[in-house]
């Protein structure tokens, strides 16, 4: 499971990542195809293909995938086995969209290779940062003021996507584009009040154990993620005009949990403050 902890309204949210259209179509098998964790593409075998390595950065399973890929069939997706058997589940996924930037590819190649990591039965999380995958790096504050500026002073939108191209600031929205293909649910009963993690970091702090480095670990990615996706909000607030509903309850699958309003000013508010 792949989580991103993120800082919202005083909380913190467990955010569970995985990418929409993705269904699992078999439980418990042994493909004659296809082993234990592995991706099929035209029954092609990521695990015998040039482009399983080692140390592989995440990438690249996303560039098998498209290099293989003969037709907007799905491609599958195989689990690790059982504890207790040789069996594993396999999914069914949607092609990924076309390649923005080499950090949105990771990002999508984290989704897959947690499915691959999947023990049927079990389930160990694995914590998501957007900074260390370089997220933020085409996000630049140079790139959104650009991007701001077109739109407030070009009413007429149909001639934005070529002034976007000349300005050199086109993947703003393919990356918009590219993040609303996955699906991110609020784990339930998982939301932590910031006040607690403060205190308990000066506590911890105090006491200089390993618990401290963990805890503020954990809340410095929550920190790092909410600061990129204020961005990821604030560029589809100028573009679309509309809340970036990315993140919401598990509960209610339709309720957005992460809204525009405060966090587009706080971002905002960051701009005027540098």
């Amino acid at each position: 499971m792949l989580i991103l902890p993120i800082v919202n309204r005083g909380r913190i949210l467990n955010v569970e990542i995985r990418l929409k259209n993705t269904e699992k179509i078999k439980s418990g098998v042994n493909l004659e195809e296809a082993g234990e964790s592995d991706v099929l593409v035209d029954g092609i075998q990521y695990s015998n293909s040039i482009f399983n390595v080692k140390d592989a950065s995440e990438n690249l399973v996303v560039d098998f995938i498209r290099h293989n890929s003969k037709s907007d069939d799905n491609f599958l997706v195989t689990t690790r086995e059982a504890n207790d058997s040789t069996l594993y589940d396999v999914y069914s996924v949607s092609m990924p969209p076309k390649k923005v930037n080499k950090q949105l590819d990771d990002l999508y190649g984290s989704v897959v290779t947690d499915m691959r990591k999947e023990i049927p039965g079990s389930s160990k999380g694995r914590y998501l940062s957007f900074e260390k995958l370089g997220i933020d790096k085409n996000l630049s504050d140079d790139k959104i003021s650009m991007l701001q500026d077109i739109v407030k002073n070009v009413p007429d939108e149909d001639k934005w996507p070529v002034l976007f191209k000349g300005a050199g600031i086109s993947d703003l929205i393919e990356t918009i584009d590219f993040v609303n293909t996955f699906d991110c649910r609020v784990i339930s009963d998982t939301t932590i009040p910031e006040d607690s993690i403060t205190d308990t970091l000066e506590i911890f702090k105090k006491l200089n154990t390993k618990d401290y480095k963990n805890i503020s670990n954990y809340y410095n990615i929550a920190l790092g993620n909410k600061k990129i996706y204020n961005k990821l909000l604030y560029i589809n607030k100028l573009v679309y005009n509309k809340p970036l509903d990315l993140i919401k309850s598990g509960k209610n699958k339709n309720k957005v949990l992460v809204k525009n309003n405060r966090e587009e000013l706080d971002y905002e508010r960051g701009k005027k403050s540098t």
